[in-house]
């Protein structure tokens, strides 16, 4: 049967896994009670396609048919597969609670419907006799996360680091000699269902089991079982070619095993349906930015800190920067003895919900990109309750800070800053990410001129902007490198990222800005826009040069490069068609300086003409 599909009351083993490292594996197994048929199933989805798995994720359900009715067992067997199948047929589109949730409500009123059209057909049956009704447990892992949906006695249990911690709550209540269900599916018309999402690490087990299993064993009893084998392949210890079976359920079988002998060693009146499902987290995917914020979000920020003092087991070593918005430490780790740099926000910002909601942006992104030209930052610790960013320590300095000890770089070390910085834009575009503040003091140049783009705190990407995260109400990054359009409230785009990265360049090459600087406190002056030629600053800047700027940092968007490669190209090459259309243009568009130089030389020398008329005539 392929694992794309439910298995239903049959051991259940099997791994799913692939897409975006997604592994999971499951094993089970059900046991009839003393007089049959068996009330309990349960079914388990591991898909093998990349896009399922990615946008549905594994399924488990079980559910245990209430006894006083005599179809449960069909109530309970069409639970699973209908949950399971239903719910991998929703839109991809819907989140994961909405879909199991209408599937489930969908599902109940069917159940309930049924056994009222089936009681009035069997005029001797009570509506008691034939409830198609049964408790039921679901558990769907996408990403990072365990979504949870209980109804009735059924339970899910998390197995993490040799503790099992029960995760749902039972709805039932003890009336003479046993207990009866205050919820379950299809024993009303309205469903009160118990949903919760758990973020899960690697190495985590989920245990659903039936009231046969977990009402005989002490949770010390399952404790103890789930610290059973954890190879991934299983053992075969017979000297047999022949696969041996899955330790999942080699589990589930002890745990049936021991439930039976415990209830016959009890001398209980009714041995019940036993029923044992495991799931094991083998390894799991990045996870997503919405997961990321639920785990980081209620963590603790840092007070400033000194040399000499210790965060987790990171011991400060040297105060980087302190601002009134972060601080930087370099650090000092004592689990690999390798130095890093520790970010921490700043206390002023701990009740601003848009700056922590940037903060863990940046750290959420800087673990996705994976580039030499990019800052690098390590996934956060699972354990710590403190949050800040840890990143590989970068060498060198700012490009701000090397324009200044090299005010008079070469051209050759400019084009090769420029392809570093180009290189790390490309790295950007390839995520379909958008920087949003590219600027001199957001890239790292070391001594051998390799480049690295740092400050991930103003990024977005569509992805995010699905998720609503990026709802500012004004413009993002440093005025004087901001193109015009984000100033007038467009997006940002690939061509405002070429924007910016060429007024960057230009003041690595002239150590002046391009056109006039923004005053924020003021309107835009005339002329803002009027490009001031490179050669004005530096006459050995060539012509083709300074024309690849232009264009690069043109007022007009669609005036400026498409592609990164294309910019690339001509800041290293002439292109003939560019300084063609460079000649073309106005000497005012050319070279506004030279032409009101030269307006003003002829205006002077009119005067001048003017005046010795006047003085002739006198």
């Amino acid at each position: 049967m392929s694992r794309d599909n439910p298995q239903t009351r049959a051991p259940t083993t099997g791994r799913a896994g692939a897409a975006h490292g997604l592994k999971v594996r499951a094993g089970g197994c059900s046991r009839a009670g003393e007089n049959g048929p068996n009330q309990d199933a349960f079914a388990v989805s591991l898909p093998r396609r990349q896009q399922v798995l990615l946008h549905k994720g594994v399924v488990a359900a079980i559910a245990d048919g209430v006894s006083v009715s005599g179809v449960s067992d069909r109530a309970a067997e069409l639970a699973v597969n209908e949950f399971i199948g239903q719910y991998l047929e929703t839109p991809p589109t819907w989140s994961v609670n909405h879909a199991a949730e209408k599937v489930l409500r969908s599902l109940n009123q069917w159940l309930y419907q049924h056994a009222l059209q089936y009681s009035s057909r069997q005029g001797q049956l009570t509506q008691a006799d034939s409830a198609m009704a049964c408790a039921f447990a679901g558990v769907v892992i996408k990403s990072n996360t365990a979504y949870i949906f209980s109804v009735g006695d059924c339970r899910v249990w998390l197995y993490r680091q040799g503790q099992l911690q029960q995760l749902t709550r039972d709805h039932r209540c003890f009336a003479g000699d046993r207990y009866q269900l205050t919820r379950a599916l299809g024993i009303d018309s309205h469903l009160q269902l118990d949903c919760q999402a758990v973020p899960l690490q690697h190495g985590d087990r989920l245990l659903l089991s039936s009231d046969g299993i977990h009402d005989s064993l002490s949770q010390t009893q399952l404790q103890h079982l789930m610290d059973g084998p954890s190879n991934t392949e299983g053992q075969n210890n017979t000297g047999s070619s022949a696969p041996s079976r899955d330790p999942l359920e080699l589990i589930a079988d002890a745990m049936v095993a021991q439930a039976s002998a415990q209830t016959q060693q009890e001398k209980k009146a009714k041995q019940d349906d036993m029923s044992g499902v495991i799931l094991a987290i083998d390894s799991l995917p990045t996870p997503n930015l919405n997961e990321f914020t639920q785990f980081m979000g209620k963590r603790l920020i840092p007070k400033p800190m000194k040399p000499g003092q210790q965060l987790d087991h990171y011991d400060i070593v040297q105060t980087l920067y302190d601002g009134s918005r972060s601080h930087l430490y370099l650090v000092h780790s004592q689990l690999d003895g390798k130095s890093y740099v520790l970010k921490a926000p700043s206390l002023n910002f701990a009740d601003d919900p848009t700056y922590i909601s940037a903060f863990l942006k940046e750290g959420w992104l800087g673990v996705q990109l994976n580039s030499p030209y990019i800052i690098n930052l390590h996934p956060p610790s699972q354990h710590s309750g403190y949050l800040y960013h840890i990143s590989d320590r970068v060498g060198g300095c700012s490009a701000r800070q090397w324009l200044l000890d090299n005010p008079k770089a070469s051209l050759s070390n400019i084009r090769i800053v420029a392809r570093g910085a180009i290189r790390a834009l490309r790295a950007l575009q390839r995520m379909s990410v958008l920087h949003r503040d590219i600027k001199p003091d957001n890239f790292m140049v070391d001594s051998n001129l390799s480049v690295t783009l740092i400050d991930l705190g103003s990024a977005t990407a569509p992805g995010l902007e699905e998720l609503n995260v990026n709802k500012e109400d004004y413009p993002l990054g440093d005025l004087n490198y901001l193109a015009p359009e984000c100033l007038q409230g467009q997006t940002a785009s690939l061509q405002s990222e070429i924007y910016a990265l060429a007024v960057t360049l230009y003041e690595l090459l002239t150590g002046h800005l391009p056109y006039k600087p923004v005053n924020p406190s003021r309107p835009t002056p005339p002329g803002r826009h009027e490009y001031i030629p490179a050669s004005h600053w530096r006459s050995d800047v060539p012509d083709w040069m300074d024309a690849a700027l232009r264009k690069a940092c043109h007022p007009t968007p669609n005036q400026r490069y498409s592609a990164l490669s294309e910019f690339d190209q001509d800041l290293n090459a002439p292109n003939p068609q560019l300084i063609k259309q460079q000649k073309r243009l106005p000497l005012l568009e050319q070279n506004p300086l030279r032409f009101w130089k030269a307006v003003s030389a002829i205006l002077l020398l009119t005067s001048l003409t003017l005046a010795m008329l006047l003085i002739g005539k006198s």
